[in-house]
């Protein structure tokens, strides 16, 4: 069964989650696949990162992480790089968020260039202060690094559950709108950063995002985090 799949139109890409978007090492390995074939793609000019039914992501896989505990902080590392790859990504990225985007996969809509999301179904979460754990360094650096003030404190110290008209007003997303229109909006939005010169794109993208990446692509050992777990999301 297919975790990820990548349909390609004309200069467009669709990266599509199944299995309710779930991160284990099968589908992290598809995600990056898919993102290394879209980086060498020289026709590709736009990346839309979706799933499918109710779920954009669920983020990470639980019942993989509870059955391996030893791997679990190695393997989050290892998400959150490939996360990282979406902010120096030379094509713009955009996020359709059509359902629920939890834990990982808030944090991939947080990543992308641009995202537009349902407006009448589906939550923006980070859930782990419910979940009794911290995140980690890698986690903490994109979260603060494209969430402030309010809207971060009320996200990530309530666990609050966003749906799309407020993520818009709190600028988590760029537009929510019915999903029959999420593809077309998300190719209006992304058009002026279309057709840049790849190298200059994926540079200015590295230094916009670089505090972040300097952690996420750093050798930080996610596990020396007082309080820290496995996330179960």
């Amino acid at each position: 069964m297919n975790t990820m799949t990548l349909e390609a139109a004309a200069e467009v890409r669709t990266l599509v989650m199944h299995n309710g978007g779930a991160f284990k090492p099968d589908s992290l390995g598809a995600f990056n696949d898919i993102l290394e074939s879209v980086h060498g793609d020289t026709d590709a000019g736009v990346l839309l990162i979706t799933g499918e039914d109710k779920n954009f992501s669920q983020g990470l896989d639980l019942e993989y992480l509870m059955a391996n505990p030893d791997d679990g902080m190695r393997f989050v590392g290892d998400c959150m790089r490939a996360v990282g790859r979406l902010l120096t990504f030379p094509i713009p990225v955009v996020s359709v968020v059509n359902g629920h985007a939890f834990g990982l996969g808030a944090m991939i809509t947080l990543a992308s260039d641009y995202q537009v999301m349902r407006e009448d179904r589906g939550f923006f979460c980070l859930p782990e202060v419910d979940l009794g754990m911290t995140l980690t360094y890698r986690m903490n650096a994109l979260v603060c690094g494209k969430l402030s003030g309010k809207v971060l404190r009320d996200v990530l110290q309530t666990g609050r559950r966003v749906a799309g008209p407020e993520a818009e007003q709190w600028g988590i997303v760029d537009k929510a709108a019915p999903l029959a229109d999420l593809r077309e909006l998300a190719l209006e939005l992304a058009q002026p950063m279309c057709g840049k010169d790849r190298q200059a794109f994926s540079g200015l993208k590295r230094g916009i995002n670089s505090s972040i990446l300097s952690v996420i692509e750093g050798d930080v050992d996610d596990a020396t985090i007082p309080g820290s777990a496995a996330p179960q999301q």
